[in-house]
């Protein structure tokens, strides 16, 4: 069994303006920095064999900050990269409400939830799945840190824990927690979500 620990990046500063970044490749901020050293500091012997990153350079440099305290091999998966929100991407969530109508009419699609010319939840879903079952497979019976991004961990939660991803749903995803998956015979489980860092 190999057991993924999985993580957002640190802030950067459309996360602190509340807009949309998606696939394009913004920076941590200076904030964002301090945090990913301070969740370093508290994974210092926590018994992890390696990391694996996005390779976007908010989750990279989130993975090379919080590696200064463990040390660890580190390997990247672009199919761990944020969802593709096409024209969506840039805009902030209150042009987004703005756009109730449209958006409403996506969120009610669950996995199949498309940005104007971008990528649904389920394609997310299916490539980081892809991405964790693959790495298991080359690295079995490892204790792996995952840095990676709030789409993909949110489609990752609702999938493992049997949700559809409607609005309402119940599943209580908080963005900087850790989260355990686990991976036996090619297949992933819900460990544990939102557990402190």
């Amino acid at each position: 069994m190999t057991t993924f620990f999985c993580m957002r990046h640190g802030l950067t500063e459309w996360n602190r303006e509340c807009r949309i970044q998606g696939n394009k490749d913004i920076e941590l901020c200076d904030e964002g920095r301090d945090m990913a050293r301070k969740w370093g500091e508290s994974l210092a012997g926590e018994g992890f064999d390696c990391i694996l990153t996005s390779t976007l350079s908010r989750a990279r440099e989130t993975g090379a900050l919080v590696n200064m305290a463990l040390g660890l091999p580190m390997f990247e998966d672009e199919r761990l990269g944020e969802q593709d929100w096409g024209e969506w991407t840039g805009l902030t969530k209150t042009e987004l409400k703005n756009m109730r109508k449209e958006v409403g009419r996506q969120e009610y699609k669950g996995f199949g939830f498309r940005p104007e010319g971008g990528e649904s939840r389920d394609e997310v879903l299916c490539r980081a799945c892809d991405a964790l079952i693959d790495f298991a497979a080359e690295h079995p019976g490892e204790s792996v840190l995952v840095v990676t991004h709030n789409g993909v961990l949110r489609c990752l939660a609702h999938a493992l824990s049997g949700s559809e991803f409607m609005p309402g749903d119940p599943v209580q995803y908080l963005p900087y927690k850790l989260h355990r998956i686990e991976c036996i015979e090619n297949e992933l489980a819900l460990g544990e979500l939102n557990m402190e860092l």
